[in-house]
């Protein structure tokens, strides 16, 4: 009998020693998931700017993380890309879609980079979704 008493009292010291442990772990909130949020009286054009900074701000992080570039950018210059191409043009198929593009921007959007495009190549191919 005392040695089941002396088993519980061990379980008992080490769950309470857990919960102290537990709560000396910090709880981190989670990050925004997609641009901030403008105040619900913010006028449309600083909504714009918030989202425009936000943007660049994503694309100087990616500037030399290839993995990151191609989760956070690239991932979403293709969205914009399809976007644009179903309300222009309907629906096309990968051939019609290559043609519209152009060979570098289509590239871009269906393919994994091996390097980070340059400011210019970057500022030139949205420059070209945005001509769709």
């Amino acid at each position: 009998m005392t040695a089941l008493l002396w088993h519980l009292g061990i379980l008992a010291a080490a769950a309470a020693l857990a919960v102290v442990i537990v709560r000396r772990i910090p709880v981190i909130p989670p990050g925004p998931s997609g641009p901030p949020r403008a105040a619900a009286a913010a006028e449309p054009a600083d909504r714009a700017f918030a989202q425009a900074r936000w943007w660049e701000h994503r694309l100087a992080s990616t500037r030399d993380d290839l993995p990151r570039f191609r989760s956070l950018v690239q991932r979403r210059l293709a969205e914009l890309a399809v976007e644009r191409l179903r309300r222009r043009h309907g629906a096309v198929g990968p051939d019609r879609a290559a043609e519209i593009l152009g060979g570098e921007l289509y590239e871009l959007i269906t393919v994994p980079v091996t390097a980070v495009p340059t400011r210019a190549e970057l500022a030139r191919l949205i420059a070209r979704i945005e001509e769709i």
